[in-house]
Parts: structure tokens; C-alpha cells; sequence
């Protein structure tokens, strides 16, 4: 099964082990107080949640288009040839003069600070797979306009594909379930984290964000959290099952969910079920965050697991 994800494409400039933030001075000079010495260069790698997914998931053998914003400049140059270099086909959905940027300074906690310019949004114009049949992950701030994203995932799903969407970043107005419902209807992945879940479903608890996504929608919800691993709810189903998360020494987390979601997606295309596609999202995830270079360190690390069956 062919895989088409539409997503922010963003390079990624960190500063890594940052101990302090640079203070506005009342002049212009240049000086100790508004300087930071690093003691380690800079990283420069793939970045925005539609790229990293779409080169893990290419990475893994998958059949990728990634349709996406790029600028008309040596960033998004760099970006494309990052993506080719793994087998993904990108599709620019908008050319701007400038592709987007994230600028992240960490310290050894892995806590942040980042400058952010978007970019575009995608547009999910031309996006459905040869034929009607694939499937679809939609990921990345910001998603394409609701409708838009409604009928590409209604006219797929009528088709027999599988229709999958991230709920995260939440960076601006966070959705409510009445304004995900036409979405949700012809949904048949969703995922998101703990954060994301319970602030869309305005709950307290991550039993009742459950409790309340079911009721407006019915198919396969996938929690990632992080070190712990991720939770599954199969279909229909409102108990999860626990699956770990690789035990690795954690560089960087930047890029962690959207290689998840590439190395899932990547396996479910293949026709493993969720139990194989949930172990493997979870090496290959452990890869990323194990590397400086993010979801670009996975390329040439990953073993695709043998195909025995849905429930292997």
C-alpha cells in the first residue's frame, strides 16, 4: 500500500547543551551578557513533523509521496535532497520564498527554547494515492483547513484505504471534538499524545479523554508517551495495551513521535498488524533520540521485521 503523508518540511538548527539563555541588553553592543559560548557546533538536520515521518517511513521501505511546503531557497534544497536520498517523492505543495525554520537551544535536560517560522500550510490538493487506494497521514502545524482534510480522508476511506491524522503540535487555537467530528467520521488511525488528547477532549484525566474521543470516534487510537513507550486502544475498544518503549541513552528527543509515526505507518502499509507495527515504531523511535542527527541517524540502522502475519 502506497503512503502519502502531507506535513510541514522544517530544518532544524539546535544548539545542543545550552546552559543559559542570552539576555536583552539596553544597547546594541556585543558582550558576555547577551553572548552564549557553545561548547559543541550546532546540529543541522531534517525537521517538521510531515519530512521526519516521510524519510523514517521511506527509510523503511515504504512507498512515500510527502506533499509539503518548500522555499525557494538552499534550505529547502537541502531538505529535498535529504528526503530523495531515502526514496521518498516530494510534492511541493506551495513554493515560498523561504522554507521554515526551527531554531531549538537545549540544555542537558533536553528542555527547550525555540525560534519557529512555519512557513506555508499545506495544502492536501492532488493528494489522493494512484487509483483511490492507499493511505493517508496528515500531521504537522499547520493542518490544512478542516474541510479539506474531511473530504480527502472521506473520499479515501470510501475507497478502502487507511486515513490516519496527528493531532499534534497544539501552537495555536486548540480543536474541540464538534469541529473534529467530520474528520473523525472517516478516520480510521489517530494519534496523538497524552497532552494533545486530554486538551482537545477538555479532560482531566486520560481515562476520560478516552471516554470522550469514543464517542465521536471508533477506530485505532495510539497515545505516544515518550519514555513510556505508547498505548493502543484497538477499534471500538476504550482499554489500552502498554507497549515499552526501547531502552537507548537519549541524545535529542526532537523528532521522536514523527519517527514513530513514520516507522508505524511504514509497517501498517505492509500489512502488519499493530502488535509487530507498534514494536518496531518503538525501535525505531528509541534510533532517533539515541542520535544527534535525529530521524537522519535511523537511515542504515533499521531491521525491517520479517512479515508473519497481522499478529505476529
Amino acid at each position: 500500500m502506497r503512503l502519502t503523508i502531507v506535513g510541514n518540511t522544517v530544518i532544524d538548527l539546535v544548539f545542543p547543551d545550552v546552559s543559559r539563555l542570552p539576555t536583552w541588553p539596553r544597547h546594541t553592543e556585543f558582550t558576555s551578557k547577551n553572548l552564549v559560548l557553545l561548547k559543541r557546533p550546532p546540529v543541522v538536520t531534517l525537521g517538521g513533523n510531515g519530512a521526519n515521518a516521510a524519510f523514517v517511513a521511506a527509510s523503511c521501505g515504504a512507498e512515500v509521496t510527502l506533499v509539503t511546503q518548500l522555499g525557494r531557497d538552499a534550505l529547502g534544497t537541502l531538505a529535498t535532497g535529504w528526503l530523495r536520498q531515502a526514496g521518498c517523492r516530494v510534492v511541493p505543495a506551495d513554493l515560498a520564498d523561504a522554507s521554515a525554520v526551527n531554531v531549538t537551544a537545549a540544555n542537558t535536560t533536553h528542555a527547550r527554547a525555540t525560534f519557529f517560522y512555519p512557513g506555508l500550510r499545506p495544502r492536501l490538493t492532488g493528494v489522493t494515492p494512484p487509483g483511490g487506494r492507499g493511505a493517508l497521514l496528515v500531521c504537522g502545524w499547520p493542518h490544512p483547513p478542516m474541510a479539506e482534510m474531511a473530504r480527502r480522508f472521506r473520499l479515501l476511506d470510501a475507497a478502502g484505504g487507511l486515513t490516519a491524522l496527528d493531532t499534534g503540535p497544539l501552537l495555536g487555537p486548540v480543536w474541540t471534538l464538534a469541529e473534529l467530528r467530520p474528520v473523525l467520521s472517516s478516520l480510521r488511525l489517530l494519534l496523538s499524545n497524552e497532552f494533545e488528547l486530554k486538551a482537545i477532549t477538555r479532560a482531566r484525566t486520560l481515562a476520560l479523554a478516552v471516554r470522550r474521543m469514543r464517542g465521536y470516534f471508533a477506530g485505532d487510537l495510539v497515545v505516544k508517551r515518550g519514555a513510556a513507550g505508547a498505548l493502543w486502544y484497538p477499534a471500538h475498544e476504550e482499554l489500552a495495551s502498554e507497549w515499552p518503549a526501547a531502552r537507548v541513552s537519549v541524545v535529542s528527543t526532537i523528532g521522536a513521535g514523527d519517527a514513530f509515526n513514520g516507522a508505524l505507518l511504514a509497517q501498517l502499509c505492509r500489512g502488519a498488524g499493530f502488535p509487530v507495527a507498534l514494536r518496531f515504531a518503538n525501535r525505531v523511535a528509541g534510533q532517533a533520540v539515541s542520535s544527534r542527527q535525529g530521524v537522519l541517524g535511523v537511515r542504515g540502522k533499521i531491521r525491517i521485521p520479517t512479515r508473519r502475519g497481522p499478529s505476529a
